[in-house]
């Protein structure tokens, strides 16, 4: 039976327009300007500064939470912007959504080796993780996620338990807000890869 993609490419293409900055051609053209008034102006400065806006998104058994943030564009005009969403698989008990990637990633020592653990799924919180070595797992460890072509994410690791088909269940964490929102533009990036693989798969 085959799988069923969560979002339409109309869903896809919106949200990767979020995402994705203006070229300078579009930073060139007039905007149509909304005057939002001075309170509610203020209202919103007031709330981007003292609490945290986020944008909530129920798709099929999916919750993904996208944070605000309030900035200025070229004309000084507030708008919000939105960081890599959290996504969690909505059930009986709500957990992390898991990004099982194409290829295991292994990780790396801090002096950029790669080490005998390899991912094959991640989330914001954990990961299921093959060891490839004859010495026993360890406990815990403090390793580095490499990232495509951005800067490398360091993670520590806590072992949680070894599932039925082998791998070993680690509890995760960065070490910095910085690198929690390059995970999660990660893990992000995963999720839209594998709904353009459905989408054409469907075709």
């Amino acid at each position: 039976m085959q799988e069923q993609a969560l979002l339409t490419q109309a869903e896809l293409a919106f949200i990767r327009q979020l995402h994705q900055p203006a070229t300078t051609e579009q930073r060139s053209q007039p905007r149509l300007s909304v005057d939002i008034g001075k309170q509610l102006s203020e209202l919103l400065s007031h709330c981007a500064v003292n609490e945290q806006l986020s944008l909530h998104a129920h798709i099929a058994n999916q919750h993904l939470t996208f944070d605000l943030h309030l900035s200025q564009d070229e004309q000084s005009t507030p708008c919000l912007q939105l960081s890599a969403p959290q996504i969690f698989d909505e059930g009986e008990i709500n957990r992390a959504w898991r990004s099982p990637l194409p290829e295991p990633l292994p990780l790396h020592t801090p002096s950029a080796q790669p080490s005998d653990l390899w991912i094959h799924q991640l989330s914001m919180n954990g990961a299921l993780i093959e060891h490839r070595a004859r010495r026993k797992a360890p406990k815990r460890f403090h390793l580095v996620l490499p990232v495509d072509e951005h800067t490398p994410i360091a993670v520590i690791g806590v072992f949680v338990r070894a599932t039925e088909d082998g791998l070993l269940a680690y509890q995760l964490h960065t070490l910095d807000p910085q690198s929690d929102e390059q995970l999660r533009q990660f893990i992000y990036q995963q999720h839209l890869q594998q709904e353009q693989r459905l989408h054409a798969g469907r075709r």
